[in-house]
């Protein structure tokens, strides 16, 4: 079967708002222990990057799993914004972070091509000037890469399909901010207006 890219999910399925990526690579020999690292740091990575970026970006969750004893390595990840721009906006935590891993897998050849055609990893430097229009240059070749050793789901199913995470840490801020209310002794008398029912309704669940 022949997969076709969708402007949503490029290659994969969604459900609902989220989309669903997995890629299946190659792991070199002897590099185990080395990718392991790299893939812990990874995540750490993301994990201490402001929870609003990693919203915008889309980005709802992701990991590498290494299997087939240590010859093989999963990276997956589901998101929320349409694929070619989570993917552009997603990279920008640093392409170094990608390559701390990538390099130990057997399409490390490609990639390795793919950044000398680029110029090298100097112009993916956060700090260069030119970066933006560096990723727009060069993105589109290392999402090929990705895409070329993904399997697209053949079934998909996410419980919280109907809402972004922007929409469930506002849900989240909400009601904190509704119990402080309800703590508060001097909100006693509003909160008996028949309007706010529903409201207190919901908060007795």
């Amino acid at each position: 079967m022949v997969s076709t890219s969708d402007e949503k999910s490029g290659l994969g399925l969604s459900d609902g708002v989220v989309s669903e990526l997995a890629t299946f690579w190659e792991v070199l020999p002897g590099h185990e222990d080395e990718l392991r690292g790299a893939t812990e740091r990874f995540a750490s990575t993301l994990s201490a990057v402001d929870r609003d970026k990693n919203l915008h970006t889309g980005l709802r969750d992701q990991r590498h799993v290494i299997f087939d004893n240590g010859t093989r390595l999963m990276w997956a990840t589901t998101f929320e914004n349409d694929w070619d721009p989570y993917f552009d906006d997603f990279v920008q935590i640093g392409i170094e972070h990608f390559l701390d891993w990538l390099e130990h897998t057997r399409q490390w050849t490609h990639v390795s091509e793919w950044l000398k055609e680029s110029g090298g990893r100097a112009n993916f430097r956060l700090d260069n000037p030119d970066l933006e229009a560096q990723m727009k240059r060069s993105v589109p070749g290392l999402k090929a890469i990705v895409q070329s050793v993904q399997s697209p789901a053949t079934g998909y199913f996410n419980n919280l399909r109907e809402y972004t995470m922007p929409e469930i840490v506002k849900g989240q801020r909400v009601n904190a901010a509704f119990q402080r209310v309800l703590d508060n002794p001097a909100a006693e008398e509003a909160l008996a207006h028949p309007v706010l029912k529903p409201l207190l309704d919901e908060a007795a669940d």
